[in-house]
């Protein structure tokens, strides 16, 4: 059985939540989840997240179906990420008061013992296995990831650079976006968390791996909601930025070990 939960916080600094996510479980073995985190100003983020977080959830609900080959879901959220961007970019050029607005996407699908992410920005999603091993599936459209890609600095030093909040892509701000793509195993006892960088950028790299994080997605699971994690992002880094979380849970019958990894699906 699949069950999400969900929640998003203002933290303790900004004045408004520019954050926003959905999620639904569609049936036994499908699921999606969205999360959005706005930038463009104190009207532009909110409306830009939004506006995007709509129209991929409503895109996801008309063509999400059962038993979609991964080429097939691929399609489906590419082009809700195109759809999202475009109509972000429409809205920003429309009405000068939101000019230059954007937002990071990620989506998250659930189908079968798969799971397939679309993702623009700097918005994360990380896979807990039921060995409570840790893997961050996406990999974040920014500056510092450039720079540690290109061998310049330490991941050590990115998490202290003065541009780590600095993203290269982002949902609305350019006539199109380039959205990357990955899909993994999603067995029985296997977690999944999205989170905005108001959760991972203030919690700290030590608490979002292995043993600790399955901790926290448990902690979610038996409360209902992601309020374990957002308190603790606001008790470690004073909830400098809004903060959002949704947590995807496949249950394992009691006792039963996790199963071995399937074959690759896209």
């Amino acid at each position: 059985m699949i069950t999400i939960c969900g929640d998003t916080d203002i933290g303790l600094v900004r004045k408004t939540n520019q954050d926003s996510f959905s999620f639904k479980v569609l049936d036994e073995f499908l699921c999606y989840a969205v999360v959005c985190d706005g930038m463009g100003g104190t009207s532009g983020g909110h409306i830009a997240s939004q506006t995007a977080t709509a129209f991929v959830t409503k895109a996801l609900e008309r063509d999400l179906g059962p038993g979609m080959s991964g080429t097939s879901l691929k399609n489906v959220m590419m082009s809700a990420a195109a759809g999202a961007n475009a109509l972000v970019y429409s809205d920003s050029r429309e009405n000068p008061e939101l000019e230059g607005m954007g937002t990071t996407l990620v989506i998250a699908v659930v189908s079968g013992e798969r799971v397939y992410v679309t993702y623009v920005g700097d918005s994360r999603v990380y896979y807990v296995n039921g060995y409570k091993e840790s893997t961050q599936l996406t990999k974040d459209h920014t500056v510092v990831q450039m720079l540690v890609d290109l061998g310049e600095i330490s991941p050590e030093e990115a998490l202290t650079h003065p541009k780590r909040h600095f993203i290269t892509r982002a949902v609305g701000v350019t006539p199109s976006v380039e959205a990357d793509f990955a899909d993994h195993h999603f067995l029985p006892g296997d977690s999944l968390l999205l989170c905005s960088d108001g959760l991972y950028g203030y919690v700290g790299p030590d608490q979002l791996t292995g043993r600790l994080l399955h901790e926290h997605l448990a902690q979610c699971r038996r409360s209902g909601g992601a309020q374990t994690l957002i308190e603790l992002a606001k008790a470690i880094g004073g909830g400098g930025d809004n903060i959002t979380a949704v947590v995807i849970s496949r249950s394992a019958e009691a006792g039963d070990p996790p199963q071995s990894p399937g074959e690759e699906g896209v």
